[in-house]
């Protein structure tokens, strides 16, 4: 496997896992509904798998760069998990110093 080196921050990831539930869950709705065949399905089946590549491409590389100690709520999991949403904390005291993922946290 080829070693990435990337600037992606913490918080990107959060935006981008997001980003890629979001487009998943619209192109699901595509594979449902073309017609089985079809080069729209078809489309849509590459496009799925496409992202799920992607996917987990990125959480390899996000846990190479977050360390253990930098993610107490364990949300380092949950950024890619498709079962799991992640929304923006409003909080004020957000300590990004002990927290990778402190301006986020799990919906539910």
């Amino acid at each position: 496997m080829v070693h990435i080196n990337s600037e992606i921050t913490p918080e990107e990831h959060a935006a981008i896992g997001a980003s890629i539930k979001v487009a998943q869950d619209e192109i699901q709705t595509v594979t449902r509904y073309a017609p089985l065949g079809s080069p729209v399905h078809q489309e849509a089946v590459a496009a799925m798998a496409s992202l799920e590549r992607l996917r987990t491409t990125l959480d390899n590389l996000l846990f190479q760069h977050v360390d253990d100690s930098m993610d107490p709520r364990l949300i380092r999991h949950m950024v890619y998990c498709p079962e799991a949403r992640l929304r923006r904390r409003h909080s004020g005291s957000a300590d990004t110093m002990h927290d990778a993922f402190a301006h986020w946290e799990l919906e539910g």
